[in-house]
């Protein structure tokens, strides 16, 4: 046991993962094989096939599931820490890394995406790096504190952020808003604006101030979106195209709407050494949230996704954080 605690202790020096002041061994041990399985899945990409073509996501899953059975096998005591279908541990490292352009997909096959450097408070990010290049790891995500090349593409452009604010966001698509009126009824389910919003963002009644917030109508999965406001007791409706809310793609609405008054609630973090613990309290667009969970690790891979409680490097949240904040998120330290 004490040459697996060796070995758990190189990878931690290799990658530099940092035990929090009040984290536990095993918490601590469990993120640095979680960060292992996303190295590990990366390199699997370079596996050569006999007939030269890209390696199949089934191949990117099953190295990581393959490589986490065997680490559980030498640390029986961290299996609580993880699922009982590692297929969930899997899925969820597959898209984070797809869903941040760490990978090319088609046709059920995938290869590494192409270099690019970005930089932030003195934080590389890096992609599409050679297995051979030295770096760190926060999350499942790689970064430097010097890159040979100069950063060549902006951190808003690599992670695909927006260039302008939520509320700039949200009063751009108001001001062209094209209104007609709209029957009220209890199918329609209208954006909470006000806290608590802990346990649901939408309500059955709309909004009466006069300001202008977010709707919708249908079925999971099949939803259509609209702005509304009340206008001399009247509902008015302006019905949003679907490209622009798909794929949880409203949360930029919900999120610029919220911001736009003031009521967008701020993430909480706690710094515990040199990692910090962050808490979000109202669920970030896919962009904002693919960026932060790629350089942070759930707080429990027991129940994914994890959208809401994660740990990072120290370092590297203090860059993510100056990246985010100009869009009009807010991080408050408990």
């Amino acid at each position: 046991m004490n040459q697996y605690n060796r070995l758990l202790g190189r990878i931690a020096d290799e990658f530099r993962i940092f035990q929090g002041k009040t984290e536990t061994v095993d918490a601590w041990k469990s993120r640095i094989i979680y960060s292992l399985l996303g190295r590990m899945g990366y390199a699997s990409l370079w596996d050569i096939r006999e007939d030269s073509q890209p390696v199949s996501v089934v191949h990117f899953k099953n190295r990581i599931e393959s490589i986490l059975e065997s680490y559980l096998e030498m640390y029986p005591e961290l299996c609580r820490f993880y699922p009982d279908a590692i297929s969930e541990l899997s899925n969820e490292i597959y898209n984070i890394f797809l869903y941040t352009g760490q990978v090319y997909h088609a046709s059920y096959r995938i290869t590494p995406a192409a270099k690019a450097v970005s930089e932030k408070d003195g934080i590389y990010f890096l992609r599409g790096m050679p297995l051979k290049r030295k770096l760190y790891i926060s999350g499942v995500g790689s970064y430097s504190f010097a890159e040979d090349e100069p950063a060549v593409i902006q951190p808003t452009d690599m992670f695909q952020l927006p260039q302008n604010t939520l509320a700039e966001q949200w009063k751009y698509l108001v001001s062209h808003a094209k209104w007609y009126s709209l029957e009220d009824g209890n199918e329609i389910e209208y954006l909470r604006i006000k806290p608590p919003f802990i346990y649901n963002y939408w309500v059955e009644k709309p909004d009466i101030s006069g300001m202008v917030s977010l709707a919708r109508i249908g079925l999971p999965g099949n939803k259509i979106y609209f702005l509304y406001k009340i206008e001399a007791d009247r509902i008015l409706g302006s019905q949003l195209p679907q490209w622009m809310v798909s794929d949880n793609y409203y949360r930029t609405l919900s999120n610029g709407c919220l911001a736009s008054v003031g009521r967008l609630p701020a993430s909480t973090y706690h710094i515990d050494g040199k990692i910090v613990q962050l808490r979000i309290h109202y669920l970030l667009p896919p962009a904002e949230l693919n960026l932060i969970k790629h350089y942070s690790w759930p707080e429990s891979c027991v129940d994914l996704p994890d959208d809401f409680s994660r740990i990072f490097d120290y370092q590297v949240f203090f860059a993510i954080k100056s990246i985010l904040e100009p869009i009009g998120y807010t991080f408050v330290e408990e």
